[in-house]
Parts: C-alpha cells; sequence; structure tokens
C-alpha cells in the first residue's frame, strides 16, 4: 500500500556562482565515463530531478513523479529528519540487513596516500556470479556495479577527491544522470545525528574514521547481546567466501592509478569551497539511493493493472523477475509476503521487535510519526514486540488491514534444522534462503474479523458480512435474490441467510441494520446499483468495504467440494446419495441451505477471504453454524430497518446510542449478556405464554433485590467467556487466561447452583428451570486440571508443565536434561579441584545463548590455557570452557525440544478442554439470558411510577389501550422535568386508525412513537411506563415517519415516502402496528390530498391494521367522517389569535384540529409580522375559495354529495355481489371487511 501523499514544499536554496558558470560548456561530457546502457538511467535522474508540487491526496497515476519521489527513501529519510525529534522504537541496528561483508569493511587512511578496500556485499557477491550479461540487465544495477571499485590509489587526498567531485558534478550537470560520487571527510561535529545509528546503504561509498566504524560495531555488538532471537539473517555467505573477498581485494593491482581528467574544457568547478563538497556529497548519497526499487514507482498488481483501473487489484504487487534476482536473502523473504498482501501492514518480527519496511514504515511515519530509518536499501520503522497489540489497534483504527509475520524458529532452531538437513544430504535449491530465519505470516487483521481480546475494544460483535446477489429473471429491480453469510469471529459463530427481496430492499436493510457490521465482503460488479446505494447509506461509515476479483472466492460447486475436504465423510457414512449433497459431517445448519445457491456461494466467499487471512482452520473447525432470518414472521415481533431507525431503537437519529432504546434498557453487566440482550431487543416476543413467562421472571427478580446482588456479585471479574471459549479452540489463548477461564466456570459453576436454591422460594418457576438446565462443571474442570502442575501463582504462569506420565515425550527430555546438568555439576567439582578455588557456573538471565560460563575470582592467576575469557567483573572473572562445550550445546538442543515439548503439550490440552465445547457454551448462554432478565428488571424499576404490567389477549386482531402512557426515554430524562401522560386506544371497540391532525410542534410525533415504544416493551416482558395496558400481541410496526432526502439512495422526499407506503400496503396485516406521518407533502397540494386520501382509504377498508395517520391536509377528517374504522384525533392546543400565540398542552383528544396553525407556527419562529399577517390573508382566502367551490360542486352534482371514497366502498360491494372481485384469502381479512363496510352502509343509510 503506497503511503498517502502529502504536499513537499522544497525550500528555496541559494545557487553557487560555480553553478552559474557551470551551465553553458557542461554541454560536452567526457565520453569516457558514459555508457550506451545507462539510458534508461539518464531519463529516470532526470525526471527525478523535477521538483516535486503540492498535492491533494489521492490514488497516485503510475506515471507521476511525485509518486515516485514520495516512495523514495531519500524524501522519506528528509520527512523523516524534518519533523520533530521521536526516540527510536527499535535498536538502531538490524544485523539481519547488514551483510557479512559489509560489517568487515575498514576504511583506512593516511596522511598523504590513501588505500579505500571495499568489499562486495551479498548483492555483488550474487552479481558476480551471474556474469555481465545479468549485471547489465537493469540500469539501477549497472550504476551500482560502476560504484565499487575495487581498490583506487590516489596521490593526493584533498586535490583528487576536489576533482574527483568536479568531474561527477560537471557529468550530473550535463548528462543528468546520476554518478558515482566519494564523499569529502567529513567531521564529527557536522554528522547527523543518526550517522552512528545507521547502516549505509550498499550504493553508499563513503569514508568514514576508524572511530565512527568501531561505535557502530560495538553498538551492533550490544543488540546482538540484548536479544537471544536476534539473528544474522542475511548473513548467509559462508567464512570461505568472506576470505576470497579479502584475498581479491588484496590482489587488485595496486600499480593502476585513476587517471587525471582534464576539466579545463568543461568548468571551473575545482572553486566549489569544502562545504560545497560535503553538500553535494549528501545530494549524491540520497540520489544514489533515491529508488532501489524501481518496480514501486509505477504500481501495478499481478495482473498489471494500474490504479484507477475498474478491476485493480490493491492487495497485489507486480514484481518484474529481474527484480527477484537482484534481492538478498532477506528482501525475497519480505517481497514474497508483500506481493500478495500490499495493502496491509506487515510487521516482520526480528528479535524481540517487530519492524515495518518501505511503504508501511513511510505510512507509519506519516500517520504516527514514528521514527524513520533506512536499513541498507530499505525504508525501516520498528516498534517493541510487546506494544504490538496497540500500535495493530492505532493501525486499525485508521481503516488499515493489518498483518503480522512471525519468526517460525529462534536461531537455535535454525542451526539444528540446517544441520539435520546437512545430514540428511538435502540440497536446497536457494540456499541463501534457508540460511536465514524463517518466517511465516501469522493472520491479518481486519476491523471485521477481529479475534485477540486485546485488539477487540467493542463487547458488541463485530460481524464481517459475505454478500450475493442474483438478479431477477426479467432484469427488473424488484425480486433479487440474495444470499448473506454473517460471521463473528470473536465467538466464531457463522449465520446463513437467503431470502428474495423487494425494490426497497426491506430485507436487506433491517439485516444491516441489526448487525451494523464491521467489514462488507462481496464479488466486483455483481451488486445492483439499488444495492450499493442501500448499503452506502446505511452501513456504518467505518465499515470496511472488501471487493474480491471474479476469479476469487469459491462459485457454488467449489464451496461445496471445500466443505467436503473441510468435514470429510466417515468411514460409515453412507453418502453420497441424490438427497445428501454433503455427507452428515457437515453442520447440519449448511446442509439446510444447500439448496440456495447464493447462500452457499456467500459462504464460499467467506471461506475463501479467511483462507487468505490466515484464520480459517481455526474458526471453521468450530462448526458454529446457525440459520438466520432477519424478518422471522411469525416468530416474534418484526422491526424492518427503518422502524428500528424512526423508533430510534439501536440508535438515534445521530448515528450514537445516547437516547436509544437499546442504551434505556440494556443494562447488563456481562459482554455475553450485552450481544444477547440486543438480539432480544431486535426480536421481541409475540406468543402470549412466552411473554407471561418472562414477566413472572422480572417480577420476581424485582421483589427480591438480595437475589440481584448475589448475581452482581458472581458476575464481578468474569472474562469474556463466549469469546475466550473460541479462542482456546483456536489455540490462540495465553496461559494465564486459560487458568483463569478454568477458575471462572469453577466458581460459576458453583454459583449458579447456589443460585438455583435460592429461587427454589419464587412464585414462578421460569428462573429456576433456567438455572437447573445448566450442567455441573465441576468434573470437566478436574478432569483438565489433573493433566498439568498448577502454578504456584496465576500471574507469573507462562507456560503448563504435564503432570508425571501425562506427555511421555516431555517425561524423556527432562530425563535427558537432568542427566546433561548432572554431569556438567560434576565437572565443575574437577575443575575447582583441580585449580583449588572455588568456582560456580554463570548464567544469563534470558534465554540459552550464554549458559554454563565459569566465574572465577577476578585476581585468580592458574586459568588453564582452553579456557577462553567471555566477559569480566571488578570481582569475578567468566570463562568458556573449551571441553564443555559439547555438553552445553547438547544441553541447549535439549531445552529447545522441551520447549517445543510444552507447546504441543499446551494445544493437547486446549484440544481437552475443547472437547466438552458445548457443556461450556450451555453455561455462558444459561448466565447470559439470566443477565438479559435482571435488565428487564432493572430497566422496569429505573422507568418510575406509575409502571404496571401489561396485560394480553388473545384475539384475530390486533388492538391496544394504554392508560397515561409515557415515553420511556423522555420520562427518565433529567432534561425534562416532567411529561404529560396520554390515552392511546385503537382498534377493539373503537376504530383501528386515528386520523392525528394539529399544528407542528403540538406532540404529534412523541404520542406515535411513545405508542410503538409501549409496544415493544410490553412484548420484550418487561413493565410499561403507563396506569394500564391492555393489549393483543402485534405481529409488526411498519413506520414511515419525517421527510428526508436519501440522496445515496438517489431518492427524492416524495420517492422515501412512497417506497415505504408501498412497503405497508404490502406487509401490514390486521395485527401490525402502522404509522404514517404526513404522507403526500412532497408534491403539490391536490396531488399530495390526493395520495394520502387513497392510502388512508385502502388501510381503514383493506389492509386494517392498528394505525396513527398523521397530516396536515385537514379536508381528510371531513372525507372520513363517515369511516367506522376511523377516529378523528388531535392534539390539544390553546390558541391566541390576536398575538398569534399557541400554547401546546401535549394531550391527545377526540375530534379534529381545527387548523394547523401554521402562520401561528410561523409567528413563534420569528418570521418577521408583515409576511406572517400577509400569509394568513392569502391562507383564509384560499380557505374560502376551496369551500366555496366544493359547495358549488355539491348543488350541480347530487353525486358529490357523497364522498369519492363512500363512492368507491359501495363500488367494491357492487363489484364483489357481481362476482367482478373476489374476496381476500385470509378469514379475518374477510371478516373485518364485511363488518366495516357493513358498517359505512348504515352510516349512510341512517344520515
Amino acid at each position: 500500500m503506497p503511503p498517502k501523499q502529502k504536499s513537499i514544499t522544497e525550500p528555496m536554496k541559494q545557487k553557487s556562482l560555480m553553478t552559474w558558470f557551470g551551465k553553458g560548456p557542461a554541454a560536452t561530457s567526457n565520453s569516457k565515463t558514459t555508457k550506451p546502457s545507462d539510458d534508461s538511467s539518464v531519463r529516470s535522474s532526470a525526471s527525478h530531478s523535477q521538483p516535486s508540487s503540492s498535492q491533494e491526496p489521492r490514488t497516485p497515476d503510475s506515471k507521476s513523479l511525485d509518486f515516485h519521489a514520495l516512495n523514495s527513501s531519500a524524501v522519506a529519510r528528509s520527512t523523516s529528519s524534518g519533523g520533530r525529534s521521536t526516540p527510536p522504537t527499535s535498536d538502531p541496528i538490524d544485523v539481519d540487513m547488514v551483510s557479512s561483508d559489509e560489517g568487515e569493511d575498514l576504511r583506512v587512511q593516511t596522511h598523504r596516500k590513501r588505500k579505500i578496500i571495499l568489499d562486495d556485499s551479498d548483492e555483488d557477491t550474487q552479481l558476480k556470479k551471474k556474469g555481465p550479461a545479468q549485471v547489465n540487465s537493469s540500469p539501477l544495477r549497472s550504476q551500482v556495479r560502476a560504484k565499487k571499485q575495487r581498490l583506487a590509489v590516489t596521490d593526493d587526498e584533498d586535490e583528487d577527491e576536489c576533482e574527483e567531485v568536479t568531474n561527477s558534478f560537471s557529468k550530473r550537470l550535463t548528462n543528468f544522470k546520476k554518478s558515482p560520487v566519494k564523499k569529502a571527510r567529513k567531521s564529527r561535529s557536522n554528522a547527523p545525528d543518526d550517522d552512528d545509528f545507521i547502516v549505509p546503504s550498499d550504493s553508499d561509498i563513503e569514508t568514514k574514521s576508524v572511530k565512527s566504524s568501531s561505535s557502530r560495531s560495538s553498538l551492533s555488538h550490544h543488540s546482538n547481546a540484548s536479544s537471544d532471537d536476534f539473528t544474522d539473517d542475511d548473513d548467509e555467505a559462508p567464512k570461505a567466501s568472506k576470505a576470497k573477498g579479502k584475498a581479491s581485494s588484496k590482489k587488485a593491482p595496486s600499480g593502476k592509478k585513476s587517471l587525471p581528467t582534464d576539466h579545463s574544457s568543461s568548468t571551473g568547478f575545482t572553486f566549489l569551497t569544502a562545504a560545497e563538497q560535503r553538500e553535494q556529497g549528501k545530494k549524491n548519497e540520497k540520489k544514489a539511493a533515491e529508488d532501489p526499487y524501481a518496480f514501486l514507482a509505477d504500481i501495478q498488481d499481478k495482473e498489471r493493472r494500474r490504479p484507477g483501473d475498474p478491476n485493480y487489484d490493491p492487495r497485489t504487487l507486480y514484481i518484474p523477475s529481474k527484480a527477484w534476482k537482484d534481492f538478498t536473502p532477506f528482501e525475497k523473504q519480505f517481497w514474497e509476503i508483500k506481493q500478495n498482501h500490499y495493502d496491509t501492514i506487515l510487521f516482520f518480527q526480528k528479535g524481540k521487535f517487530l519492524e515495518l519496511y518501505e511503504d508501511d514504515a513511510r505510512i507509519g511515519h506519516q500517520e504516527f510519526d514514528l521514527k524513520l530509518t533506512s536499513r541498507v536499501k530499505m525504508s525501516m520503522v520498528g516498534v517493541p514486540e510487546m506494544s504490538f497489540n496497540f500500535w495493530a489497534a492505532k493501525f486499525l483504527g485508521k481503516g488499515y488491514k493489518v498483518g503480522r509475520v512471525d519468526q517460525a524458529e529462534t536461531a537455535l532452531g535454525a542451526e539444528m534444522r540446517m544441520a539435520a538437513d546437512k545430514s540428511k544430504g538435502k540440497i536446497s535449491e536457494d540456499k541463501g534462503k534457508d540460511k536465514i530465519v524463517r518466517r511465516e505470516l501469522n493472520k491479518v487483521y481486519t476491523n471485521g474479523t477481529l479475534v485477540d481480546a486485546e485488539l477487540l475494544t467493542d463487547e458488541q460483535a463485530g460481524h464481517c458480512v459475505s454478500i450475493c446477489e442474483e438478479a431477477s429473471a426479467d432484469k427488473s429491480d424488484d425480486k433479487h435474490k440474495f444470499g448473506v453469510c454473517v460471521l463473528d469471529c470473536s465467538t466464531s459463530q457463522f449465520n446463513l441467510s437467503s431470502f428474495e427481496d423487494d425494490i426497497c430492499r426491506t430485507k436487506l436493510e433491517t439485516l444491516m441494520r441489526q448487525l451494523r457490521p464491521k467489514e462488507l465482503l462481496f464479488t466486483k460488479g455483481t451488486l445492483s446499483v439499488t444495492t450499493t446505494r442501500l448499503l452506502k447509506s446505511v452501513l456504518p461509515a467505518a465499515c470496511l468495504w472488501t471487493g474480491l476479483r471474479t476469479v476469487e472466492g469459491f462459485d457454488y460447486e467449489s464451496t461445496l467440494g471445500e466443505l467436503r475436504t473441510l468435514y470429510p465423510a466417515d468411514d460409515d457414512d453412507s453418502m453420497e446419495t441424490d438427497e445428501d449433497i454433503l455427507p452428515q459431517t457437515v453442520p447440519e445448519s449448511i446442509r439446510d441451505m444447500v439448496t440456495s445457491r447464493n447462500a452457499i456461494t456467500s459462504l464460499g466467499s467467506m471461506i475463501w477471504y479467511l483462507r487468505q487471512l490466515n484464520i480459517d482452520k481455526d474458526i471453521l473447525s468450530m462448526k458454529n453454524f446457525n440459520v438466520y432470518d432477519p424478518m422471522k414472521r411469525g416468530l416474534g415481533l418484526t422491526l424492518d430497518g427503518q422502524t428500528l431507525a424512526h423508533i430510534e431503537v439501536l440508535l438515534n437519529n445521530e448515528g450514537t446510542e445516547d437516547g436509544s432504546l437499546l442504551k434505556l434498557l440494556g443494562r447488563c453487566i456481562t459482554p455475553f449478556g450485552k450481544r444477547l440482550f440486543r438480539i432480544w431487543l431486535c426480536m421481541p416476543l409475540r406468543q402470549i405464554a412466552d411473554i407471561n413467562a418472562r414477566l413472572d421472571a422480572v417480577e420476581d427478580l424485582i421483589d427480591h433485590p438480595t437475589f440481584e446482588g448475589e448475581f452482581t456479585e458472581l458476575a464481578k471479574g468474569l472474562p469474556d467467556l463466549e469469546r475466550v471459549v473460541s479462542r482456546i479452540h483456536a489455540k490462540n489463548c495465553r496461559i494465564r487466561d486459560f487458568i483463569k477461564v478454568l477458575g471462572a466456570f469453577k466458581k460459576l459453576s458453583r454459583g449458579l447452583e447456589k443460585l438455583a436454591d435460592e429461587s427454589e422460594g419464587f412464585k414462578s418457576k421460569t428462573i429456576l428451570g433456567l438455572l437447573r438446565s445448566a450442567p455441573n462443571l465441576i468434573a470437566n474442570i478436574k478432569n483438565v486440571e489433573d493433566m498439568y502442575v498448577k502454578p504456584s501463582s496465576e500471574k507469573d504462569a507462562d507456560e503448563l508443565v504435564p503432570q508425571a506420565g501425562k506427555d511421555e515425550v516431555y517425561d524423556t527430555i527432562m530425563e535427558e536434561i537432568a542427566e546433561l546438568e548432572d554431569h556438567l555439576e560434576k565437572e565443575l567439582k574437577k575443575f575447582e579441584k583441580k585449580l583449588g578455588c572455588k568456582l560456580t557456573y554463570w548464567h544469563s538471565a534470558q534465554g540459552n545463548k550464554e549458559i554454563y560460563l565459569v566465574e572465577t575470582p577476578a585476581s585468580y592467576k592458574g586459568i588453564p590455557n582452553d579456557w577462553t575469557k567471555s566477559a569480566s567483573t571488578k570481582a569475578k572473572s567468566r570463562w568458556v570452557i573449551g571441553s564443555l562445550r559439547g555438553k552445553v550445546r547438547e544441553l541447549k538442543e535439549a531445552r529447545e525440544n522441551r520447549n517445543a515439548a510444552i507447546k504441543a503439550f499446551k494445544f493437547r490440552l486446549f484440544a481437552e478442554f475443547d472437547i466438552d465445547r458445548a457443556v461450556w457454551l450451555r453455561v455462558i448462554r444459561v448466565f447470559a439470558e439470566l443477565d438479559c432478565l435482571f435488565s428487564l428488571a432493572k430497566a422496569s424499576t429505573a422507568i418510575g411510577e406509575p409502571s404496571c404490567r401489561p396485560e394480553f389477549i388473545e384475539g384475530e386482531a390486533a388492538w391496544i389501550d394504554f392508560h397515561e402512557l409515557r415515553h420511556p426515554t423522555l420520562c427518565v430524562s433529567a432534561n425534562l422535568k416532567s411529561f404529560i401522560p396520554n390515552d392511546v386506544k385503537l382498534g377493539g371497540d373503537v376504530g383501528k386508525i386515528a386520523l392525528l391532525t394539529g399544528p407542528n410542534m403540538a406532540g404529534k410525533s412523541t404520542v406515535m412513537r411513545m405508542t410503538a415504544t409501549g409496544v415493544i416493551m410490553a412484548q420484550l416482558g418487561m413493565l410499561v411506563p403507563a396506569t394500564r395496558a391492555r393489549l393483543c400481541p402485534v405481529d409488526a410496526i411498519i413506520t414511515r415517519m419525517g421527510a428526508y432526502d436519501n440522496m445515496f439512495s438517489n431518492a427524492s422526499t416524495f420517492k422515501v415516502e412512497l417506497d415505504e407506503c408501498c412497503k405497508i400496503l404490502r406487509d401490514a396485516t390486521p395485527k401490525s402496528l402502522v404509522i404514517l406521518d404526513e404522507l403526500g407533502r412532497g408534491t403539490s397540494t391536490y396531488d399530495g390530498m390526493a395520495i394520502a386520501g387513497a392510502v388512508l382509504h385502502q388501510l381503514a377498508t383493506h389492509t386494517l391494521p392498528l394505525s396513527f395517520f398523521a397530516t396536515h391536509y385537514g379536508s381528510l377528517t371531513d372525507d372520513f367522517a363517515y369511516h367506522p374504522n376511523i377516529r378523528n384525533m388531535h392534539m390539544s392546543t390553546i390558541v391566541d389569535d390576536e398575538k398569534r400565540d399557541l400554547v401546546f398542552l401535549f394531550k391527545l383528544i377526540e375530534g379534529a384540529a381545527t387548523s394547523s396553525f401554521g402562520t401561528h407556527v410561523a409567528n413563534l419562529a420569528g418570521v418577521p409580522l408583515p409576511v406572517v399577517e400577509r400569509a394568513d390573508l392569502v391562507s383564509k382566502n384560499f380557505a374560502q375559495q376551496f369551500k366555496e367551490r366544493l359547495q358549488m360542486k355539491k348543488a350541480k352534482d347530487g353525486a358529490a354529495k357523497l364522498p369519492i371514497v363512500a363512492q368507491a366502498d359501495f363500488a367494491y360491494l357492487f363489484k364483489i355481489a357481481t362476482g367482478k372481485l373476489s374476496m381476500p384469502d385470509e378469514p379475518i381479512r374477510q371478516k373485518e371487511i364485511l363488518l366495516r363496510l357493513r358498517e359505512t352502509v348504515r352510516h349512510y343509510i341512517q344520515k
């Protein structure tokens, strides 16, 4: 991933007089120093000489000069040095990145004559072996080759250096190409602060003082000593090659001298001052290291597509084959991983540090001001290994993917591997690769697939959703089929769903609002425009969109094959028949969905993606699959996506939880309880028996406050057990956490048993039955604990040692270690007798690098010749004993084998725990349900008085009756001193539809939301903020509230209104609650009034749900005054016409409002009085004209005396009687329609 581009402003620099003189004659160049093969380098150098310009951050064009400059190490270094100084985050010298030959470079200087001996690095050694054809294949490499002179002898140090600088600078001005330049000597006082901390790149030809070189060498030695796992990864060249390199340097012909160049014909640059020479040397150094990786200048994916191409894959990077030939072993190791994860920030483990390279390093520097340094050719940023979670969370918070590449072996392990391969006669094709520590991509972290507890900051589930869309057969935007796979990585739980959706994408919107995913996985080009616009409007802004190419992921057939591989059939499984597409070993939920091609395809994409992140095996092996229905019609109270948004169930209209129903009612104290309560809130109950059972439990908890105290004490200190069980299955759990989990389950099992005993005295048996269903875990825990030796302290437990006889491999290794240690102790006693003084063994504090060094008194003189001094203090001297080296080596290898055995035992212990996974999860579920019941009880108490238990009555059609109902969120608000309650009654012995009129700000929307909230709370199974609540359960709440433009959906206010209105007329039933707020205001008055009237008539006569229909069209109250199913209601208001003032009483009463009082509200809003008076006059005139026209029409036409909606009712009856229309299929709807029409006819006959 290239770093975000920043504007770079070059500081104005004063040009020397010599630069001006050099412009004319510089056209001619010395032909002897120019190679034809360097044409590409000339062009590259010329292009890089252009100054960078400030640009907006954008995807860089493949030929952008600024993008190339941004990726160059030179710019990165200048950016680093230009910013504020930050302490280095890792050791300054990286022995993995320094080649063996460079470590032995020594610059020797004399007064008049100087020999500069430059040993080739690993790269040059490789180039010599490849021959001249391959060396010249890259212009960059040819330049590096030209720089590395084996031997140069100069007679006059200052004169020759000046001449060479002049010649080089002249060629740069004439040919615009990079030139190798030997920098003039620099004093220590003028050197940058990082000179002693940065390893020079291979292309830097620079004379260093002996003091500087020695200080760097000592610092590198200190870095090695401080980290046991730090190894010389790139020191792959054998010692023989080092000797050969030194010998070749000595054999170089010393008699040949550099021929002086006649500069008299070119320019007068011999007058450059020493300061200008140093400045020019710095520039040349930066130029030489400016573009070590040319392929980053023109970024392409593996298919050679550039950014901006619709099919560009940002995850991959194209690296030309010739570039691989020039890489050192570590560079190969790095780019082999990076080329497949170019959009991922990769942390490479280097001993006790984790380091970022190249673009990742520059991003770290730009985003978090991490110290940017250079290691040979690579820009680098490093952080301590222990702070990985901290920095990973920071990068994830910025929206990046994060990967971790761990060392697969230690230095000793690598040596043991190489020795084993050598003994077996194995010959590797790439010897350099085998001689560095192996590293492997551990896993890739994204916000939607986090598993580690340290990175999971949210207790709610973080879902990753894979979606597959299939267009309808007629290519219309309606009836699209969807397959969805939802994954919560923290618990390894999959949910599969398949459904056909409408043009509004109601089910998809509901699913997304319920889940609020953190990552969306889809195949590019498969989502329709309508679906894409909906997702953009509904998904959180931080949601990560991951698009797969058509060749990525698994199709239906490939997914079935993968499932058969993941869950192979048993030997006795009589598969396969035509009916059984998948074996019985495949989880049942997947087999139930196997006929849905879209759902299986979405699962295939998820499996493929998890495999790329290297977390597929751990998650899929849990077999935690379920079938998910976002609507669950017939199973509970359905709250679709619009209702969740309009009623502010999960979030408020600002996108936060403040003031939402979840914030008010969600009072769980355990993480797994909070996740379960969110599911309860999105899907309240519908069956009366289930609701009453939950209400009984809530009342019992309210009546027994001491029971809550014991539950709280039991829940205190519990970890997120549901997630930890998943991590134990994935073998990704720390020992301390594992021991803590066992203790938590032991505490939980005993606590639930105690709570069950106390609940026997409750009135209902709901809680007792719940607690008795929890299994006893003591036997399961004892079975696991008997396998290991209990550590003395849980806090310091880093490993678990198996009990004697529980692990044969471990026991054998420990016997070997004991024998070796005993042998070494005996040898020490022999040395004491021989030397006649007290001796002790000294061991390093960490690791096995320095162990069994013999300590003697510092003043002792009779040391044997085969003893080698390692270190000393004032009192003691430490010695390496030659005769013990073999045994010490054996002991180190035995301890390494012990560590491997301990790790294997840990995994076996986790597997033993995982066998009872269903038992652990059952206990967690019981405790989570109890936590949710306590949450309902706490919320029921918090809403204050009056509150009551709702009473449910069975019936064919829904009805509600609330007395003195209050809005729960507003009545508990500290900012609101009082709230005026209202009586709400719909259905039963009154009309099912309330035609609500009145002025703005009178409280109509509050009453409608309050009613919907009261129904949700009642069917959740808790107390309701009212003096009395009686209702027949509602099957769905469908809303259309508020005027807003959906810009992402390309829909105007009126279009949004009609889309939602269409959904209501299609989905509503006689048991639904519908809320329609000001329908028809998005168009002209007459069209809006007509649409509102037609929809109201359809609801009242044919659809028959419980409804609130709020409107400002006053004529509707007259048109539907006859209808027995419609009640005219309004919000009471006191009007002062003289002062144009309104006093809102916020009381819902019978009857129609006399007016909407728009001019009065305008006066309250501060509209200038002349404007208000003029508007009032126009309004009265318009109303008078409309009334006169209506009276004239009734006088002329007798049919006009009957409202057109009533005429429609009679026409409907006539068509049914004549057989032109048929009645609805549902018996309840047939009964309701005939009943309402009979009352309508009776009304007009009596009239």
